[in-house]
């Protein structure tokens, strides 16, 4: 259901704490019961959880910004409605919130799309994802052209981050490829080649290992790699701590451990070279 997906991802993006993204999912919620009450023209809009086209949604908040300035002239002024999400800018706020997170989900389902459905040879695979994110001007309006850039920007960083991470997820089974944990929340999408090193490796599936926090902490820290066979090489940095019990126990003592390999996708071997190249062993 859209609703709970724009509920997770408003809390994930949101650093001014909870409140403000629960207050925006009410405010939608609200902006429904106004809408039942009076429609005007967007009677497609009652459910606006069910809307899909940010366009649609671009008509319904400039609606909304004339309802927000006539103030207790509103046809939304409403007994039973707290005043506030409209008269205060909640609902347009959340409104412009919601259609960010639908320009995003959008193309997360389209390039995970194009990944599920890709049958032949998996180095293809790549070519297909060449799909730019379309950011309608609308949701810049306002801001200078750094601002605009910036923002444009920060949002293509994070939502191909969220598709690779689905991405390899998928792959490996949700499981880390060390620890045999199944545990979404906790397991990371790792990149063999760093995002910042090389662009054109950022969504490719064998250029990623799903490990819990831990083991994708380490490997991003060059403390353990993969040899040739995929057994996990461990640093002498790690080894310096040999005499700690936990140590030994979550990586010492998996020294030359094979990891869990996905049936498709399997790590690239020469990323795997380049990442022990920096490596200590």
């Amino acid at each position: 259901m859209k609703k709970d997906s724009y509920s997770k991802y408003i809390h994930s993006i949101n650093t001014e704490g909870s409140n403000k993204a629960s207050s925006y999912v009410k405010a939608l919620d609200w902006l429904c019961k106004m809408l039942e009450v009076e429609p005007f023209t967007f009677d497609d809009c009652k459910n606006v959880w069910n809307i899909n086209s940010v366009d649609r949604l671009q008509q319904l908040y400039e609606r909304v910004l004339i309802e927000k300035h006539k103030g207790n002239s509103s046809a939304w002024d409403i007994d039973g409605i707290p005043k506030s999400y409209l008269r205060d800018g909640f609902c347009s706020a959340a409104l412009r919130s919601y259609q960010e997170f639908l320009v995003e989900n959008n193309f997360e389902q389209k390039i995970v799309g194009i990944f599920e459905n890709h049958v032949g040879d998996e180095s293809e695979l790549q070519n297909k994802f060449k799909s730019d994110l379309n950011f309608p001007d609308f949701l810049i309006e306002g801001l200078d052209e750094k601002q605009g850039l910036d923002v444009t920007r920060s949002l293509r960083v994070r939502v191909n981050q969220n598709i690779f991470r689905k991405i390899i997820l998928r792959v490996y089974n949700q499981i880390c490829c060390i620890s045999g944990l199944n545990i979404p929340e906790i397991n990371r999408a790792s990149h063999i080649i760093p995002w910042a090193e090389d662009n054109t490796k950022r969504l490719e599936p064998q250029n990623g290992l799903c490990l819990s926090a831990t083991y994708d902490a380490a490997f991003d820290r060059n403390l353990i790699s993969l040899d040739d066979d995929y057994r996990l090489l461990i640093s002498k940095n790690i080894k310096d701590y040999g005499t700690n019990e936990v140590v030994n126990n979550y990586f010492i003592c998996k020294e030359g451990m094979k990891i869990s390999l996905p049936e498709s996708y399997k790590p690239n071997k020469d990323y795997l070279a380049t990442h022990r190249e920096n490596c200590e062993f």
